[in-house]
């Protein structure tokens, strides 16, 4: 066969195949290009091109060296492809190295080929392979979760370097080999689903204390909550070929997920503490959640859906129900972003309680069917209660300045007026000669005298009594006695045609109470009868039954307006302003029942009469 003539078919061939061949001498650092890739450079068939002035010339490498990957090995193979400034333009070349030979002057020389590419990204259909296999082998190395690859027999046979990193292994020869159905913490269950070659994910906790000689980890303390996918891998005849487990280390999700129910729990805890809600509702899906203490301070039974609460409010009193439904309307409408409001909740006995209501449009975007609503609750009932005391307090301040300034107008009134005729009738005593008219003068000023103390010692009982100074004596005494007594010392001031009259039960009997502090009501209640009787009678009576006694003092005099019956044991008030007396008699029989847990009423009829009664515990028992 002729040499020359074979080596010209193969050129022609190569060239019509647009490839050609090139030789690289490493020492002189340069290329020497034979074929159409001469031609490309501009060179004569077997011209030079130095290194240096080749790469000027690479405008792009699409495809650095590749490599071509087992799991265990990998082997460099000098090939690539670059897009090269040529005479015709830009071209993409695919160059690979054959072969290495050393001459007879012990130079080295690199011989390789290029191929010409039609396109881009025509590179062959062995380079894409290597690509995907590239790509596969990065996937598998660097995934940020553990691979764990068995044979049908469970024997372990690859793991990707995660899996060495969650288990505490250096090296993977360290786990090579072990069988999956020897491990003693790989749950049972899924061994059985292993085995029939069925798919499973499961969550269980990796003890480390528990792997005893299963294999040697660098710790053998602490534990990794593990999310586990099981999965069989079939050959291209559908046979079981290997189970690939792949593992989730999620501990940090399981901690921070712990960390989220305890402050879930913890905010729970401080919101039923100070009857705080939280509610998160969207007002066109109609879908939310809320707190625990957000459905109790609306008077709703937790787990009710909100869409049954939210735009309903059945347990809202109707004023107040309305403000918030008129919100909700312009808050779908985009009218209105916020609402605050104390409102009044219905509670199922009856009573109403106070929650403080606020709702925060916290996202409008109708477009994406979304009204987000932020609601947030909290009870103030016993805000409420403590405001309602303040405000009594004031008004009480108020009131007891005001009956100060009347107390003093009254005491100047009621004090001048005894003292103004002491005094006067007093510096007339020197000149009056007639006997009968100087005794006359001495009674009247007895008699403003009297008066005048009377006052002083209402006063003085009054501000006793309220500043809590008053003491009870109780000891067994004879209420007849007392009330024979009382009607002895008020005898000289009963007016002509008024008769002063007793009434006792058959039976009479003892109690046991401080005998002073009821002679004292007595007596205010039967000198107040008096002064507003000027005919027919006052009458004082009583009974008692095992453990309280009832007295009563009844009369036929002026009688007490309707609109005065409610203020009469107010200090200072009287029926008839004209009558003596500073109004203090009946405010001091009323503190006198109270420190004795007893009770004072009042029944009257203008014109007809009145009849005071006062009731008190007290203990009784038959006279001996």
């Amino acid at each position: 066969m002729d040499a020359e003539k074979d080596y010209n078919l193969l050129s022609e061939i190569m060239h019509n195949a647009n490839i050609g061949w090139w030789k690289a001498d490493i020492q002189d650092a340069n290329y020497i290009y034979y074929g159409p890739i001469a031609s490309l450079l501009g060179l004569e068939e077997g011209s030079c091109i130095s290194f240096e002035n080749f790469n000027k010339r690479i405008l792009r490498e699409e495809q650095p060296h590749t490599t071509i990957r087992s799991f265990d090995n990998i082997q460099q193979t000098n090939e690539t492809v670059y897009l090269l400034d040529t005479v015709k333009g830009p071209t993409w070349v695919r160059s690979k190295i054959c072969m290495q030979k050393t001459d007879e002057n012990g130079k080295t020389k690199i011989y390789g080929i290029a191929e010409i590419q039609d396109a881009p990204y025509m590179s062959s259909a062995t380079q894409m392979l290597r690509q995907r296999e590239q790509l596969l082998h990065n996937i598998y190395k660097h995934l940020p979760v553990g691979i764990e690859v068995y044979n049908t027999d469970g024997v372990l046979t690859d793991l990707n370097d995660k899996e060495l990193e969650m288990f505490h292994l250096q090296r993977k020869e360290d786990l090579l080999g072990i069988n999956i159905f020897d491990n003693p913490i790989f749950p049972k269950e899924m061994k059985e689903k292993l085995k029939k070659y069925e798919d499973a994910d499961f969550t269980f906790r990796y003890d480390f204390s528990k792997v005893g000689s299963y294999y040697n980890p660098q710790t053998r303390t602490g534990t990794i909550d593990l999310v586990t996918k099981v999965t069989t891998l079939y050959d291209e005849n559908h046979t079981p070929a290997n189970y690939l487990l792949i593992n989730a280390d999620k501990t940090e999700t399981t901690v921070a997920y712990n960390k989220i129910q305890e402050f879930e729990s913890f905010f729970e805890l401080i919101g039923n503490y100070a009857k705080v809600g939280y509610a998160h509702y969207d007002l066109l899906t109609r879908q939310g959640d809320a707190q625990h203490s957000w459905y109790i301070n609306i008077g709703e039974q937790e787990g009710t859906p909100l869409s049954r609460i939210i735009g309903v409010y059945r347990h809202i009193h109707p004023e107040d129900r309305r403000a918030m439904l008129g919100f909700l309307n312009n808050a779908a409408k985009g009218m209105e972003d916020k609402f605050n409001k104390e409102v009044r909740v219905l509670r199922e006995d009856g009573s109403h309680t106070w929650t403080h209501v606020n709702l925060i449009v916290k996202t409008y975007a109708p477009e994406r069917n979304s009204v987000e609503l932020i609601c947030i609750n909290y009870d103030i009932t016993r805000l409420k209660a403590t405001e309602a005391m303040l405000i009594d307090a004031k008004e009480k301040a108020e009131e007891s300045d005001r009956l100060k300034s009347a107390f003093l107008a009254n005491m100047s009134h009621e004090i001048r007026t005894p003292l103004n005729a002491i005094i006067g009738f007093s510096s007339l005593l020197p000149h009056i000669e007639d006997a009968e008219e100087r005794n006359h003068y001495i009674s009247l000023i007895n008699h403003n005298n009297e008066l005048l103390l009377n006052i002083i010692n209402d006063v003085l009982d009054l501000s006793k009594i309220e500043a809590g100074h008053i003491e009870l004596s109780p000891v067994w005494c004879n209420l007849s006695d007392l009330i024979d007594e009382s009607c002895t010392e008020c005898q000289p001031n009963v007016p002509e045609g008024v008769t002063l009259k007793k009434r006792y039960p058959a039976t009479p009997n003892l109690i046991k109470q401080d005998p002073m502090r009821i002679k004292q009501v007595l007596s205010n209640l039967i000198s107040n009868a008096l002064k507003n009787t000027v005919q027919g009678y006052v009458e004082i009576s009583y009974e008692t039954t095992p453990s309280e006694t009832r007295i009563s003092v009844s009369d036929t005099g002026r009688g007490i307006p309707e609109e005065k019956l409610g203020i009469i044991f107010e200090r200072f008030e009287k029926a008839d302003a004209f009558i003596q007396g500073a109004g203090l008699g009946l405010p001091i029989c009323r503190s006198i029942m109270e420190h004795m847990n007893g009770t004072i009423e009042v029944t009257s009829t203008v014109n007809k009469g009145s009849t005071f009664t006062v009731v008190f515990p007290c203990q009784v028992r038959p006279m001996e």
